[in-house]
């Protein structure tokens, strides 16, 4: 027989750690019946650091943080409270250091004046989209101003763009209409300012949607080299070829993946974060909506974690696997979530996919609080919806 993951736990389980499980607990083999076998681990999810406007050092209504990033030990934090600005936290000492709310530009002061909507860290630069058509670009680690693409005008060069990845030296973003515009990282030079064109403009075709009411949008590459995009009112994660942008392809070509497209999803998807084994997004219903790789399924969304209530979820950023920043506008926070895979170590069966844990290994030691897991989405579940 095959060991594997759930042979591991069950070793551990009944055997090697010396602990009882439930005589109901009759592992059925994955190999042979991968529709009803047992796990023995759970999800689940704390609030770590939390940043305020007590934490940003502003007073009360002053923050209001929206678009998230991070590069090292440094969070980068848009603040859409009174106009715009970015705000740089340390990460390591636990303070703001620095905020970038405006820079001088040919011996002219000029600032954000809009909401930030994306925000991309490079090795050597760090590119700001704001909703009032520019991508304002800056040099790391100093943050020297460079030069800014777009003036201002949804009928210049950038068009109110809403999502932004960086890729083989193209700068991709979303536009307000579901097209996509990308540019050359090269010209993005200052001997260049105000001349910066668009490289290529990609057609929407069917799987864009106009976003009229600039709900927050996100498009990030993935491991296979594609860009993920998600379409808010289309209610899709969009699936788009890079490799297909080149000298040669027409302006209106749609470079969307028809077949890799992830359609109808169960909600409006603002922004996700990806893991190997999970993809966790936000949306219109303001909490943590949560998709599962290899079951090709939506669990339950998450409204709530421990030491914290998501009120208006905007923003989901990735830092690990097991460790994410959240905004939330209501709230006016930014929230750290933690991911912990909790091993079960006693349990009863309540129903085919329902057991009942009595103790389980976490991440803060031995819990004997019982809870119910649906062992087919790893999830707690409330024991008042069991059955429903």
């Amino acid at each position: 027989m095959k060991f594997n993951l759930h042979h591991i736990l069950w070793i551990a389980c009944c055997g090697l750690l010396s602990v009882q499980c439930s005589e109901n607990s009759d592992p059925v083999d994955p190999d042979t019946n991968s529709d009803n076998y047992t796990s023995y681990w759970y999800y689940s999810y704390e609030a770590g650091t939390l940043l305020n406007n007590e934490s940003m050092g502003l007073e009360a209504g002053k923050f209001t943080p929206y678009t998230v990033a991070h590069r090292g030990d440094t969070l980068f934090v848009a603040n859409i409270a009174e106009g715009s600005s970015l705000i740089l936290f340390d990460l390591k000492n636990n303070r703001p250091f620095r905020t970038l709310a405006s820079w001088t530009a040919n011996g002219k002061e000029q600032k954000f004046t809009s909401n930030i909507e994306a925000i991309v860290v490079t090795d050597t630069r760090l590119y700001v989209n704001e909703r009032q058509s520019y991508i304002h670009v800056f040099d790391l680690p100093d943050l020297n101003y460079v030069v800014s693409i777009g003036n201002g005008k949804w009928s210049g060069p950038v068009f109110q763009t809403q999502a932004m990845a960086v890729k083989d030296g193209l700068i991709f973003t979303r536009d307000k209409n579901g097209t996509v515009s990308v540019y050359k990282e090269s010209d993005a030079v200052p001997e260049k300012a105000g001349k910066i064109n668009r490289y290529k403009q990609a057609g929407a075709g069917t799987f864009g949607a106009h976003n009229n009411g600039f709900n927050s949008q996100y498009m990030e590459s993935n491991a296979e080299g594609k860009l993920l995009l998600t379409d808010y009112e289309g209610k899709r994660l969009r699936v788009l070829d890079p490799t297909l942008v080149n000298d040669e392809m027409k302006n209106g070509t749609v470079i969307d993946l028809a077949d890799q497209t992830m359609e109808e999803l169960p909600f409006k998807p603002k922004t996700f974060a990806s893991t190997a084994e999970r993809m966790y997004f936000t949306g219109d219903n303001n909490g943590i909506n949560i998709y599962d790789r290899a079951a090709k399924q939506w669990n339950n969304p998450i409204k709530s974690i421990k030491g914290f209530a998501f009120s208006q979820a905007a923003r989901i950023h990735r830092v690990t696997d097991e460790s994410f920043w959240v905004s939330d506008l209501t709230k006016q926070a930014v929230v750290k979530m933690d991911v912990y895979k909790n091993e079960i170590r006693e349990y009863s069966r309540i129903s085919d996919r329902i057991i009942r844990v009595d103790a389980a290994l976490t991440s803060k030691g031995m819990e004997t609080t019982p809870v119910f897991v649906d062992i087919r989405t790893h999830e707690i579940v409330d024991p008042e919806t069991i059955g429903q």
